[in-house]
């Protein structure tokens, strides 16, 4: 059966994948940073277990949305700005991330469900293995 990782550690290698992506790419939301995304969140939705399928398929614009902003706030703070103090000051720093990197979560969302689908599909009838009650037998 191989690995299965908890949602949370998928998601977990989901935001490391991410972070490395907009570290490599230098924040220019390129093919390298979309490499990194989408590879991201194909391992996360391959190794994920099944009952998590569905936590990580959604999940790429909401862990980029959390990278964007933790990066907006770090490049801030590097540059010796005060926080911020209105909503507008923070949209002028996070809205440029999420408008970038849009192609790149749709593509990743997509990646997610087709791999969901796949292995919905392929994967037949098997007791959840985060569950300790052993399943009872009709008849």
């Amino acid at each position: 059966m191989g690995v299965q990782l908890p949602s949370l550690a998928a998601l977990a290698v989901l935001a490391v994948f991410t972070q490395t992506g907009v570290w490599v790419d230098g924040g220019e939301f390129g093919w390298v940073f979309g490499v990194w995304l989408v590879g991201g969140t194909l391992v996360a939705s391959a190794l994920v277990r099944r009952v998590g399928l569905w936590t990580v398929a959604p999940a790429p614009p909401l862990v980029f949305g959390a990278v964007a902003v933790g990066n907006a706030a770090w490049d801030r703070q590097t540059k010796r700005l005060a926080p911020w103090g209105s909503s507008k000051e923070f949209a002028a720093d996070a809205v440029p991330w999420l408008v970038n990197g849009f192609p790149w979560m749709a593509a990743a969302v997509g990646v997610a469900l087709v791999v969901a689908l796949v292995r919905l599909f392929t994967g037949g009838k098997r007791k959840c293995r985060s569950s300790s009650i052993e399943v009872a037998v009709d008849g």
